[in-house]
């Protein structure tokens, strides 16, 4: 029926998309995401939102994917705009480039989203509260310890432009621009107007891995 024919038409883009790629080497870094002060963030084709991460010099470092999808939720894919696929509470997990499991992400909540964080042992380090549906042009936010302490409070205003998110000490955690990619892999992406985030280097491990499941949840939640 339509849901095979919806599935097997996403399935032929991903293929499209492989033939594209496959040729073209794109380095693996040797660092770990843990390590960069930096971002660049590309949407990956997929039935559920997905992310590429690169350095801005070109090398891939890792992926955001949901994890153990129920079949039934597939159809939805094809229903759904990015941002309401991820009210369902599917677990998410960020990869290194190595396939190694660096931490987990989950949505729950109706009113509002709450992302809880996870390690790679599973233990609960935070949790990222987002107020949805207050304003159209304005994300309002917080990111809490496992404790329940703000350790950044968080205001977007839309993804246009540049912008800064700063802890209550004014100190900055996160830099959002658009830039340039290497012009090597412009058949691939783009050269410029790609999402890059500059990240505070002197953050704790906890922190670091916090604001980056933030991060990553605030994009893997943009339509494409």
């Amino acid at each position: 029926g339509f849901v095979g024919l919806a599935m097997a038409g996403v399935a032929m883009s991903s293929r499209s998309k492989y033939n594209e790629v496959k040729d073209i080497h794109i380095p693996e870094t040797a660092k770990s995401i843990m390590e960069l002060d930096h971002l660049v963030l590309k949407k990956d084709v997929g039935f559920f939102p997905r992310l590429l991460l690169f350095e801005k010099q070109g090398h891939y470092v890792g992926t955001v994917k949901p994890l153990h999808i129920p079949f039934f939720l597939y159809p939805v894919s094809f229903l759904l705009r990015d941002s309401l696929i991820m009210m369902i509470p599917l677990r998410y997990g960020v990869f290194s480039y190595d396939g190694t499991l660096l931490f987990t992400l989950k949505r729950t909540g109706m009113k509002d989203s709450r992302v809880h964080i996870y390690d790679a042992n599973g233990e609960n380090i935070g949790v990222y509260v987002q107020e949805d549906f207050r304003s159209v042009t304005k994300v309002k936010a917080r990111l809490k310890d496992e404790e329940g302490q703000v350790i950044l409070p968080v205001e977007m205003k839309g993804f246009s432009g540049d912008f800064s998110l700063f802890d209550e000490d004014g100190e900055q955690w996160a830099h959002f621009y658009n830039g340039y990619f290497p012009h090597t892999y412009t058949n691939l992406f783009r050269d410029m107007d790609n999402d890059i985030v500059d990240i505070k280097e002197d953050l704790s491990q906890k922190n670091k891995t916090l604001l980056l499941a933030m991060i990553c949840y605030v994009f893997l939640e943009r339509s494409r």
